[in-house]
């Protein structure tokens, strides 16, 4: 608790330093154009015959107080918008893009305004966009990559992805990268592991993409056992069947009707399953069985392990089952080693 008070007096310490020093600027700004205009110090004298300091000064001054504007309003947005779209990750997700947009039109307008006539704003615009294209080509990947993401919606704040081997919840999208707080590596299944990853956008175009919740926030898993041909088969069908429905038979009837509605495709629909159901294969030293079922994607590996629990006890509770395991039967008489001589 002590530590969660200290990380928020924290935040609010730094908040109020980047609005103070954001406020700050702006008065210097504000004071420099209204001396550059109006000279009203008599001590303090400001050449600027061609107007280019005048351009700066008024350029820096729209851009603080486009970023002081667009701090405060992201609060508000959050506070408006959240109720209604019922998520905070998809809120921050759309003020993201709507910040981007009124940068874009900021920087453009300033950058119309400063280069002056229309010949050469075309001629310097072309040869810094060349001049960008052949310097900056993987940070321009990175932002044509972050355009595309946000238009196709490849994935939002607070989607669970796998993106270039690295898997995780998404928790910011920049014009460069991509932040993850990642799960699995070296922990087994779904489990943080408590670093926060970092990945180009860039990826998006050399990488498959696996979003586990852009749709629906469902996943499908199974549980296979190895049965001993000595068991009885349907006695472990009957004890596997029963485990599944007992923990997510009726979470999947609940869901059954939204699912099959997510389907794009309704040959698929045959394929979605109502409740769990089995599988069987051949094995070298056995049957598998398999229970499949859908559930929560971040439940995923909870869920597992509640059903292998009530299998398991099942299966030693009852002498008809045996799991089979690597083992070897030794047939014939084994050659004793003779025995050494006191000689």
């Amino acid at each position: 608790m002590l530590s969660l008070l200290t990380d928020d007096s924290e935040e609010r310490e730094r908040h109020i330093g980047r609005v103070a020093a954001a406020f700050f600027v702006i008065i210097i700004l504000a004071v420099l154009l209204i001396e550059i205009e109006q000279d009203i110090f008599s001590f303090v004298e400001i050449e600027d015959p061609t107007g280019d300091i005048h351009r700066i000064v008024f350029a820096a001054t729209v851009i603080t107080v486009t970023w002081v504007l667009l701090y405060y309003l992201g609060g508000l947005f959050d506070r408006l918008t959240t109720p209604k779209v019922g998520s905070h990750a998809q809120s921050r997700s759309m003020w993201r893009l709507i910040t981007y947009a009124i940068w874009i039109l900021v920087l453009s307008i300033l950058a119309v305004s400063m280069i002056g006539e229309t010949g050469s704003m075309v001629l310097s615009l072309g040869l810094v966009a060349a001049a960008l294209t052949f310097v900056l080509q993987q940070p321009l990947l990175n932002v044509i990559g972050w355009a595309l993401i946000s238009y196709r919606r490849l994935y939002r704040i607070g989607d669970r992805v796998a993106v270039g081997g690295t898997k995780g919840y998404v928790l910011d999208i920049t014009t460069m990268y991509t932040e993850l707080r990642e799960f699995g590596e070296w922990m087994r299944g779904d489990t943080f592991t408590g670093r926060i990853a970092t990945i180009p956008n860039s990826l998006v175009f050399t990488h498959p993409i696996h979003n586990y919740t852009k749709d629906f926030p469902f996943i499908w898993d199974e549980i296979v056992n190895l049965v001993t041909y000595e068991s009885d088969i349907e006695v472990a069908k009957e004890y596997m069947l029963e485990s599944a429905k007992k923990v997510v038979g009726q979470l999947m009837q609940q869901n059954y009707e939204r699912y099959k509605r997510k389907i794009e495709i309704r040959d698929l629909h045959q394929l979605l399953l109502r409740e769990p159901e089995l599988r069987m294969e051949l094995a070298d030293s056995g049957v598998n069985v398999f229970v499949m079922y859908f559930c929560p994607v971040e439940q995923r590996r909870k869920i597992k392990s509640e059903i292998t629990e009530l299998i398991w006890s099942k299966f030693m509770e009852d002498p008809r089952v045996g799991i089979a395991y690597p083992h070897m039967h030794l047939i014939g008489d084994v050659p004793q080693k003779p025995a050494e001589s006191d000689e």
